[in-house]
């Protein structure tokens, strides 16, 4: 993580939405520089993930993540391999704060919603994609038949972490030690939960200075 000399490399958030002490293994477990971890991979969970992630990644390649974003990036494939099961069943704010090893900015909102049209994040992308033609929104169509018809999930959401309507609101005083700004680059991700408790799908940010 960059700080974009802003602030101090010492400091985890000075203008970020992920802490700066992040780092992440190859099965795609988070943790922070000052915690390392020694874990054991499950090689079975890991290759599933890294095939699921890889085909969704493959259908959304020419696909911006939009959603309002001052920037023109592409999803990349994404995945946190659970090496034991859990009794996870659903995709909720805390099990993205859990899985993310608390290296997301404290004052950060975290949204999970369901891949349907109902949704704040679709309003996004809808505002986003309204000069573009039908197909534009038929591949992000595709993509949420496609997680739905995985058998391998037992839940899907969209996960928004970061509001920049609400940071700006956020009175500095209450600012973690080291924060300058509040960051611009927000995460987006569009992920499956399989059965044995790993995140696997799309990650993507959105930026909005």
């Amino acid at each position: 993580m960059q700080n974009y000399d802003v602030g101090s490399a010492q400091d985890e958030w000075p203008n970020n939405i992920l802490s700066q002490q992040t780092i992440v293994y190859n099965d795609g477990t988070i943790s922070k520089r000052s915690n390392p971890l020694d874990h054991t991979i499950n090689n079975n969970e890991l290759k599933l993930c890294q095939k699921l992630s890889l085909e969704i990644t493959h259908l959304m390649q020419n696909t911006e993540v939009g959603m309002g974003s001052n920037s023109g990036d592409y999803f990349k494939n994404f995945y946190i391999v659970q090496s034991q099961a859990t009794s996870t069943r659903y995709i909720t704010p805390e099990l993205i704060l859990d899985y993310f090893a608390n290296t997301i900015f404290p004052l950060a909102t975290i949204t999970t919603e369901p891949l349907a049209t109902n949704t704040t994040w679709w309003q996004e992308v809808e505002q986003d994609g309204e000069e573009s033609s039908p197909d534009y929104f038929h591949t992000w169509h595709k993509m949420m038949q496609w997680f739905t018809s995985q058998k391998d999930f037992i839940d899907c959401a969209c996960v928004r972490i970061g509001d920049s309507t609400l940071l700006e609101q956020i009175n500095s005083d209450n600012y973690p030690k080291g924060t300058i700004i509040t960051g611009c680059v927000l995460p987006r991700l569009i992920i499956g939960l399989t059965k044995n408790g790993s995140l696997c799908g799309l990650f993507g940010f959105v930026v909005q200075s």
